[in-house]
């Protein structure tokens, strides 16, 4: 993933809320508040090691959005995904590291959203 990469692609979110801005702005913000725990699933799971609830915590967010246009965090999250797979740890916390940051992203981005200016294609 490179920084060309937008951390939501608002145009793509739009197009699978079927046009509806109002749906795609409430799908964001429930994503937003998953965000804690999600984070603190990666976590625990981390500290005790247990590569298979990584990936699958991983894999969780991965989804949710991927079907949000937040690529960003889609890739953040399948790197974890990855490793929890392989079944160790190694990299973990440095993608752990990379997700938090992009989440921080995510974050901010959403904040920043002028709603008003977006309409259906």
């Amino acid at each position: 993933m490179d920084d060309s990469t937008p951390i939501v692609d608002i145009p793509e979110a739009l197009n699978r809320a079927m046009g509806d801005v109002d749906f795609l702005k409430e799908m964001l913000e429930e994503l937003y508040q998953s965000i804690p725990d999600f984070t603190s699933r990666i976590q625990r799971a981390l500290l005790s090691g247990d590569a298979e609830t990584l990936g699958k915590a991983a894999h969780q967010l991965k989804g949710a959005a991927a079907n949000l246009g937040a690529k960003s965090i889609a890739h953040a999250a399948l790197q974890l995904e990855q490793i929890g797979k392989s079944g160790s740890l190694e990299g973990a916390q440095q993608a752990f590291d990379g997700l938090e940051q992009t989440l921080e992203s995510f974050v901010r981005h959403l904040k920043q959203i002028d709603w008003t200016t977006i309409t259906p294609s």
